[in-house]
């Protein structure tokens, strides 16, 4: 009894930890390139943090750390350490619901036309809840998740963050053409809150917009 009493107890508090751990890019230092408002570029290690408050990048040029703030940032480019891939971003500025102006760093997806698709990323907790069989009951595990929020600038240069909240609300933003748009999600079985499949989105979304302009 004993020894099964403990084995559950590995099974519910010990495991979920390292099942549900995961490591994000914010949190690892990147090689990367920095550009300046002033018009100085750097070349160092770069960490980003895209948190709300406490927005800013750091980079290590010469064994020295420096902060930076999105006003004070052009664009910056990093080689991601988990990924391998190669990262932009731009500081833009954006107004926030009930807010003024400011400049944000957002990550330039595709520029593509009329849509260019950026990102912002974030860390959200959220709760499981799982079942034990021995106990006959369920239990909530709780773990961190990468999200991406979604942003589209068009011609006018006006940045706009797609409501993701139902599925007619992120339609909304392909005007005549979201019945098209909601069909071929549903053809190629698409996630719409995931950020490849949003990409496929956005870019089928802009061929039909082309194909209208060419046959004009």
């Amino acid at each position: 009894m004993k020894f099964k009493v403990t084995l559950t107890y590995l099974l519910i508090f010990i495991l979920p930890l390292s099942i549900f751990a995961q490591d994000f890019p914010s949190e690892y230092w990147h090689q990367g390139e920095v550009d300046l408002k002033n018009g100085n570029s750097m070349r160092g290690r770069v960490k980003y943090s895209l948190e709300e408050g406490v927005e800013s990048i750091q980079v290590i040029v010469n064994g020295v750390i420096k902060s930076y703030g999105a006003q004070n940032v052009q664009s910056f480019e990093i080689m991601d350490a988990m990924t391998k891939r190669q990262r932009v971003f731009f500081s833009l500025p954006f107004k926030k619901s009930k807010g003024y102006v400011k400049n944000h760093f957002f990550e330039l997806i595709e520029e593509g036309e009329p849509y260019i698709l950026f990102a912002r990323e974030r860390i959200a907790e959220i709760s499981e809840t799982s079942y034990d069989p021995y106990w006959g009951s369920n239990f909530n595990t709780r773990r961190r998740v990468l999200v991406h929020d979604f942003y589209l600038m068009d011609m006018f240069a006006d940045i706009r963050q797609v409501d993701m909240r139902k599925e007619e609300t992120m339609l909304a933003y392909f005007g005549k053409h979201k019945d098209k748009v909601k069909a071929f999600i549903n053809i190629n079985k698409l996630d719409y809150k995931d950020r490849e499949d949003f990409l496929q989105i956005v870019r089928y979304y802009d061929s039909l917009v082309e194909k209208k302009e060419i046959s004009n």
